[in-house]
């Protein structure tokens, strides 16, 4: 993106939204949390060389995050034809997984993540979906409420707002029937962008949180990653301009000036972080500042991710990575 474009970018952002924080009026008991990614989520857990040690969860405690967000691909364990049943032996590793986040007073997020066959044939796949929230929501309807629910990881592709805002108020209703005060987290479509929470249709519910993922700008946080095509090239800095810290400013005040127009609706940055081909002191430089800014805004975020690509913690040699640690969660 060249700078006048960007600039461009920005000065629109800005004749929206001027300058000044704007904070958010509910508070949600989690602040700051981390993804445990690439492990659940994957085809098999271990496939895409991680796998969730109970060890991990007094690291993350005790390091001073209050909740973890674990990904789990449940459209790879469960049957392709009714009733769509999941493997027991799956449900058993993910409480597991749970419960070891719980003792440890962690809040807990699960979600559905990576139903990609989802997002293709959403109506083909859309009873498969419900089926499959009415065995989660069954399952842990005893759990403490410290365990939230999050319906879908990034909706996109043929999977629009209009499918989406139909599909969302049915798997809310099928929930509600088994949980109904628990937390249940929901997010736009095109991959839970800030720009279609305008498009989000939510039944009244007061126990909703929103969540948007924030990866701004693409071509710094994605950089070198081998999933994007055409991968952006590696060697973009982030300096923390002025311009550049502007453009998130604008972009975070869009959420919160959604949300007060929608009931001061809560919300949570369920994913943000930069690639590990990024050089060092941008990572940082960028984590640190969305990070504040969300918190000047009030909003609960979730940083991507533990111990993979973009991680702050290295499972290698069993040691955080300390300048990505300190970005989040400052020393005092």
């Amino acid at each position: 993106m060249n700078r006048l474009f960007y600039l461009s970018i920005v000065l629109c952002v800005l004749l929206i939204f001027p300058l000044g924080v704007i904070a958010m009026d509910k508070k949600l008991p989690i602040s700051r949390g981390v993804n445990l990614g690439n492990a659940l989520e994957a085809p098999i857990e271990g496939q895409w060389g991680v796998i969730i040690k109970d060890e991990y969860f007094k690291l993350i405690k005790d390091a001073g995050f209050d909740h973890v967000r674990i990904p789990v691909r449940w459209s790879a364990h469960a049957d392709t034809k009714p009733p769509y049943t999941i493997e027991k032996s799956f449900f058993e590793r993910v409480d597991h997984v749970v419960n070891e986040a719980l003792k440890n007073g962690l809040y807990v997020i699960i979600n559905i993540h990576h139903y990609e066959e989802m997002m293709e044939k959403p109506e083909r796949h859309k009873d498969r979906f419900l089926k499959i929230w009415e065995q989660i929501s069954v399952h842990y309807k005893d759990y403490p409420e410290r365990l939230w629910l999050e319906l879908l990881n990034e909706p996109c592709h043929y999977l629009d707002s209009k499918l989406w805002n139909q599909y969302l108020k049915e798997a809310i209703a099928i929930i509600r029937k088994t949980n109904p005060a628990r937390k249940i987290v929901v997010g736009p479509t095109d991959w839970n962008s800030v720009y279609k929470l305008k498009e989000l249709e939510l039944p009244k519910d007061p126990n909703l949180v929103v969540t948007f993922h924030y990866y701004n700008p693409f071509r710094f946080t994605h950089q070198g990653a081998e999933w994007v095509s055409p991968s952006p090239p590696v060697g973009t800095k982030w300096l923390g301009t002025e311009l550049e810290k502007l453009l998130i400013s604008g972009e975070l005040d869009m959420a919160v000036e959604w949300s007060k127009k929608n009931n001061n609706i809560p919300l949570f940055l369920g994913e943000f972080g930069a690639y590990n081909k990024a050089d060092m002191d941008s990572r940082v430089r960028w984590t640190s500042y969305v990070a504040r800014s969300a918190e000047k805004r009030g909003i609960a975020w979730c940083y991507w991710e533990f111990c993979a690509g973009f991680g702050i913690y290295d499972p290698v040699s069993e040691e955080w990575r300390t300048p990505l640690l300190k970005a989040l969660i400052p020393e005092k």
